[in-house]
């Protein structure tokens, strides 16, 4: 009987943390921090298994990974307002500007209307950014597509990341799963 508690607690486990993965992907586009989850699902995995299935080297690369994805995230939407001829306070009008686009948006309709939100905030961020630092009122409205697509850049770069997070953590476990019986 235990030894069947074990496989069905085993089991369950697995379903979690692919849930969890599952979830994460979902996140990413809505600007919330889903590499950080798959972190944390494959940190609760090393220790509820005791390294038998993910070892803390592998955790640790997935918070390499996060990290990377972060800062790419980060600097692909300072790059697309830049490269777009817009300032500093332009690509942090649009960091901001997306953040909030994401939280409002979700209100009226959640998912959709969060990543379509936040994709009009970073729009809108970069231009107030940029009217700000410029002191004028005419909004230069390729500033606001550079941190558009800056944004779309970094979002599937984190989102890339997190597919490799996924499909490599899919392949310990399965190696682990097939190598340990």
């Amino acid at each position: 009987m235990t030894g069947v508690l074990a496989v069905v607690g085993q089991s369950l486990g697995i379903a979690l943390f692919f849930l969890a993965h599952g979830l994460a992907l979902v996140m990413i586009p809505l600007g919330l921090p889903g590499t950080w989850v798959q972190v944390a699902a494959a940190a609760v995995m090393t220790i509820a298994s005791g390294g038998a299935l993910m070892g803390w080297g592998w955790t640790g690369l997935c918070v390499a990974l996060a990290l990377l994805g972060e800062v790419v995230e980060f600097l692909s939407g300072q790059w697309g307002t830049r490269r777009f001829g817009g300032s500093r306070a332009a690509g942090w009008g649009a960091l901001l500007g997306g953040l909030v686009g994401a939280f409002v948006g979700g209100i009226p309709v959640p998912v959709v209307g969060s990543v379509m939100a936040s994709f009009l905030g970073t729009f809108a961020g970069a231009l107030a950014g940029e009217m700000w630092a410029e002191r004028a009122l005419a909004a230069r409205l390729h500033v606001g597509w550079g941190a558009v697509v800056g944004r779309v850049v970094g979002v599937a770069t984190k989102l890339s990341l997190a597919f490799v997070m996924l499909i490599v953590s899919g392949a310990v476990l399965l190696a682990q799963l097939v190598g340990g019986s």
